[in-house]
């Protein structure tokens, strides 16, 4: 009422309540955390996971997985107390994607699900896929298509490729897959490929 308008009490109090009720701050971490798919963390991921249909535990060890194991040059394992032994060899074995790895597979995913299956869109994805690598789409013959990678796919890639299946495959059209890296192939001047004497024949 008017005559509680200037309390210093009861301003006090209205202003105090607000700030414990206040919802912008939850919608705001709501929204940073789950809701924006290049911001969200730990729970985040695992919804977008669930709605676009991908898990973040996977049967094969990422890259970024350490073990305890010998000193190597370059390093790749780790001393006493500060890792486990590799779970490689196991029969039954799951490893959990960082939120890092999990995001890059649920964005291939979701656009997986979205995309038009033409050569160039395909092309475009790939793109999105393997930013830093040279792959492309090729259509060999009537209602054949070949992947070709010029690089050898590392485990998360591959797990992507050949378990998760998220290269898009048109209908109707058989689709295989080559691995052959410039370095190890014989071809023109310009290419990228080898010289004679230096790699084989595709």
């Amino acid at each position: 009422m008017s005559q509680y308008a200037n309390s210093p009490i009861i301003c006090n109090l209205i202003a105090s309540i607000n700030d414990c009720i206040d919802p912008e701050k939850s919608i705001t971490d709501f929204y940073k955390l789950a809701f924006n798919i290049k911001t969200a963390q730990g729970f985040g991921l695992d919804i977008w996971g669930r709605i676009v249909g991908v898990n973040r535990n996977i049967s094969i060890p990422p890259d970024d997985v350490e073990a305890f194991g010998f000193k190597t040059s370059p390093q790749s394992f780790q001393p006493f107390n500060s890792q486990p032994f590799s779970s490689a060899g196991a029969r039954f074995s799951a490893y959990r994607l960082s939120d890092e790895r999990f995001r890059t597979l649920i964005m291939i995913k979701a656009a997986a699900n979205i995309l038009n299956t033409t050569a160039p869109n395909i092309n475009k994805y790939l793109r999105l896929v393997f930013p830093d690598k040279r792959v492309y789409f090729l259509i060999t013959g009537h209602m054949k298509g070949r992947y070709f990678f010029e690089f050898i796919p590392n485990k998360f890639e591959r797990h992507i490729i050949y378990n998760l299946g998220l290269l898009p495959r048109p209908s109707g059209v058989l689709i295989d897959y080559r691995e052959s890296p410039p370095t190890g192939i014989f071809g023109f001047s310009g290419t990228g490929f080898q010289p004679f004497n230096q790699g084989s024949f595709a």
